[in-house]
């Protein structure tokens, strides 16, 4: 017979591991791999948060260490160690981390007992936040070296969770993909044609996507940029398909602004003269 043993610690990093990984199929288009990500992370969280309270004493996370039968089949839950973890060290689990910890945890008792809901992009942004406060506190207070022991195949998502600006572009750029999928563009139909998606002048990423409700039609997913000089536009007097850089703009007989093309500006006709 085959025994499969593992001790607090290795338990709580084996969930950690099947998190990374069920996150990371998530982020690659299979939605419902965030369910799984959600339960193992959750009991991550909880495990290492025992683990800590362990290596104070291993009693200590039992329900009642100081009776005379000790029962090992009852230990304490996520608020309990939460509690303890204030005690020792005041506002180690701030308000912030707390509200995202019920979050995981009301979304797993859904899960696990009855039917569930999932925002996925707030899935995703809960997630990386829970998982950052999380490593500083393994940081701060721990000596778990938590990276030396995440698999080769999910070092890259740990990265990218672990580090607060390359999460944030990561997400940034998995919203501009699922804008420029909702809204595909067959350019043998209209060579014309709108891009859906383009590069951010202000924060360099390929983020900039349209939308409705924009005054310029785009809006970039990362820094919330509306402008760029590669936006689509026509020119006022003739209409000709060009872009917002490619336009002088000044104001009409009428006091209104117009955008008026290369040929329609006579900057065609001054540089023939030249």
């Amino acid at each position: 017979m085959t025994i499969h043993e593992l001790d607090l610690l290795d338990n709580a990093l084996d969930s950690l591991s099947e998190a990374l990984s069920k996150f990371e199929e998530g982020d690659d288009g299979d939605h419902k791999a965030y369910k799984f990500a959600v339960l193992h992370l959750a009991h991550f969280i909880e495990l290492i948060f025992k683990h800590h309270i362990a290596s104070k004493h291993p009693l200590l996370i039992y329900k009642d260490p100081f009776s005379k039968k000790l029962d090992k089949n009852k230990t304490i839950g996520l608020w309990e160690a939460v509690n303890f973890i204030n005690n020792e060290a005041p506002d180690t689990v701030l308000p912030e981390f707390r509200k995202d910890l019920e979050w995981i945890k009301r979304l797993r008792n859904e899960i696990e007992h009855h039917k569930f809901t999932m925002d996925v992009p707030q899935v995703r942004t809960t997630m990386g936040r829970l998982f950052r406060s999380v490593m500083e506190f393994l940081e701060e207070y721990t000596e778990v070296e938590i990276e030396e022991h995440i698999p080769r195949h999910t070092k890259d998502t740990f990265k990218i969770l672990s580090d607060e600006y390359e999460f944030s572009v990561r997400d940034a750029i998995r919203q501009a993909e699922e804008v420029e999928e909702e809204n595909p563009i067959d350019y043998s139909d209209d060579p014309d044609a709108a891009p859906v998606r383009l590069e951010c002048p202000e924060c360099g990423h390929l983020t900039l996507v349209v939308n409705e409700d924009s005054g310029t039609g785009y809006r970039c997913t990362f820094c919330q940029n509306e402008e760029s000089d590669e936006l689509p536009a026509n020119c006022d007097i003739c209409g000709i398909s060009t872009t917002v850089g490619e336009l002088v703009y000044w104001e009409n007989e009428m006091e209104q602004v117009e955008g008026r093309c290369y040929y329609c500006s006579g900057r065609h006709h001054a540089d023939k003269d030249d």
